[in-house]
C-alpha cells in the first residue's frame, strides 16, 4: 500500500480547473423518504458510517501524514469552502500543478442513489472497486481523464451520505496514467480517516 501511494504522488496534479456537475436534487428522483434507500440501482452500503460524518471539516479528512505522502514537498492549503451543496477543501503543489480536493456532501441527503438515479446526465460514469466496503464510482460532466488528467470520485459512507474526492495528474502524466486510480487511492486513506474518528 505504501509503494502504491507514493507512486501515485508523482501523478497528482492542479485540480480545480474543469466544469463539475451540480449534485443532483433529492426530489428529482426516487422516493423522499430516507428509508427507502437505497434506489435506482445503488449499492447498498453494509457497514455505515453516521451520517453525521458528512458534516467533519473536510480539511480534517485527510491527515498531515497522509498529505505528505501524496506530495514531494509541502502543498498549499486552500481553506474550507461551503458551495453550497458542499464543503470543500483543496490541497496544491502549485509548482508542479497537483492537488486534491475533498468535497462533504451534505446536500446529497439520498446519497449515491441521487447520482444513480441521474447518471444519464455524466459522461463519465464508472463504478469502482469499493474500498474498505465502501461503494466507489468514478463520475463527471465530461470525460477528461486523458486530456486533462482530472478524475472525481463518489463514496458512498452510508445509504444517506456521500462524499468526493477530485484529483488531477501532473502535466507529464496526462493521457499516460488513469486519474481515478489515485483518486480511489485518495478516497481510502479518506475513509481511514473518518474511520478512526481522527
Amino acid at each position: 500500500m505504501a509503494l502504491t501511494v507514493l507512486a501515485a504522488a508523482s501523478v497528482l496534479l492542479l485540480a480545480g480547473c474543469t466544469e463539475k456537475p451540480q449534485t443532483p436534487p433529492a426530489t428529482s428522483s426516487g422516493p423522499s423518504s430516507t428509508a427507502a434507500l437505497p434506489y435506482a440501482d445503488a449499492p447498498r452500503v453494509g457497514n455505515p458510517m453516521p451520517a453525521s460524518v458528512i458534516q467533519r471539516d473536510p480539511c480534517e479528512v485527510l491527515t498531515p501524514t497522509q498529505i505528505s505522502s501524496l506530495f514531494q514537498r509541502q502543498p498549499e492549503v486552500q481553506p474550507a469552502q461551503d458551495t453550497g451543496i458542499a464543503r470543500d477543501c483543496r490541497w496544491a503543489d502549485i509548482s508542479r500543478g497537483s492537488s486534491i480536493g475533498i468535497q462533504m456532501l451534505y446536500a446529497a441527503r439520498h446519497g449515491l442513489s441521487q447520482f444513480y438515479a441521474n447518471k444519464q446526465r455524466y459522461k463519465l460514469w464508472e463504478p469502482l472497486e469499493p474500498v474498505q466496503g465502501y461503494p466507489v464510482v468514478a463520475y463527471g460532466g465530461n470525460d477528461t481523464r486523458q486530456t486533462l488528467g482530472d478524475c472525481s470520485v463518489l463514496v458512498g459512507v452510508a445509504d444517506n451520505a456521500v462524499f468526493e474526492v477530485d484529483v488531477n495528474v501532473v502535466d507529464s502524466k496526462v493521457g499516460t496514467v488513469d486519474p481515478c486510480t489515485d483518486a480511489r487511492m485518495v478516497a481510502d486513506l479518506a475513509v481511514t480517516t473518518l474511520k478512526s474518528g481522527a
